[in-house]
């Protein structure tokens, strides 16, 4: 990558022909100006600070939209950005879970507090959520207490604190109740 400005003073009218020129230098000759400092382009020498050289790793057409590259100019990474299902309701349930802590919180709750946790979705929403919740059962379970249940037919519990929620774009009320 060329610093335009610092070379546009420099190199004046040449400037055209570096410009043309760059796309077409060899990558042995990009590593040698690494090294060295220094790199001639169409006659016309280059050295420290006129480019920065950038890393980059090319993915093939087929993998577009599974990986990502990024570098620091030291070490390329490249890294899988694949939705996976089962990651995906890993992080539903995780978040779910933050949820309640910071409900507990807001409620004064201390840790060893029993409270009960139900849900409250607009019909026909959530779905991906609940699947979480059934899927990641043990860890929501062992983590806040108890297992997050509908609140329809519960209306008559003892709610502690309720709150409007979202999470991945779904919004719900979490409630907590007394055990």
């Amino acid at each position: 990558m060329a610093d335009w400005a610092v070379l546009g003073k420099k190199l004046k009218k040449d400037l055209v022909r570096v410009k043309n020129a760059l796309p077409n230098v060899s990558s042995e000759a990009v590593k040698a100006y690494v090294s060295s400092g220094e790199l001639v382009v169409d006659g016309i020498t280059l050295v420290a600070g006129d480019l920065a050289v950038q890393r980059y790793l090319e993915l093939p057409p087929a993998s577009e939209g599974q990986y990502a590259t990024h570098t620091d100019n030291d070490v390329v990474i490249r890294l899988d950005i694949q939705v996976y299902a089962d990651l995906q309701g890993e992080w539903l349930a995780r978040e779910l879970i933050n949820r309640v802590q910071k409900l507990r919180k807001k409620a004064g709750l201390q840790a060893t507090d029993d409270v009960n946790t139900f849900y409250k979705f607009q019909s026909g929403e959530g779905g991906a959520l609940l699947a979480a919740i059934g899927e990641n059962a043990e860890i929501i379970t062992r983590t806040v207490g108890s297992l997050p249940s509908d609140v329809a037919g519960k209306e008559s519990a003892q709610f502690l604190i309720e709150e409007e929620q979202e999470i991945d774009d779904v919004k719900f009320v979490l409630y907590l109740a007394r055990s």
